[in-house]
């Protein structure tokens, strides 16, 4: 072989190893990025209840405080869902986009419907 094979070899070698790398951290990150919270609920009165599966992703509350990863549903859908399961909720935001007390309300609605049926 000469130093110019060689010289190749190395080369290609290195290019496979940063694309390996750029590979593992690219992947590492969207995994990390998939099970930070993105749904962020304040409930009325603290709970204890456990962890639970909603709207396909787990929606865990630590006192008065519910947080989840995004889903594949509507923001709204995932208030009402919270409040159906966990309590009134007092504020709830999807990412950046906070809930006013018109969409609050809207989320408790049902909650305090299903409440006066029983």
């Amino acid at each position: 072989m000469t130093l110019s094979h060689l010289s190749t070899r190395f080369g290609m070698l290195v290019a496979a190893a940063l694309l390996s790398t750029t590979l593992l951290f690219g992947v590492a990150g969207q995994a990390q990025a998939a099970n930070a919270p993105y749904y962020k609920a304040e409930l009325a009165a603290p709970t204890a209840a456990p962890k639970q599966l909603l709207r396909g992703v787990f929606v865990n509350c630590d006192g008065a405080n519910c947080r989840a990863p995004q889903a594949g549903t509507a923001p709204k859908n995932m208030c009402i869902t919270i409040s159906r399961t966990y309590g009134e909720v007092a504020a709830f935001s999807a990412g950046n986009r906070v809930f006013d007390a018109t969409e609050i309300a809207a989320c408790n609605e049902k909650t305090k419907e299903r409440i006066a049926k029983n």
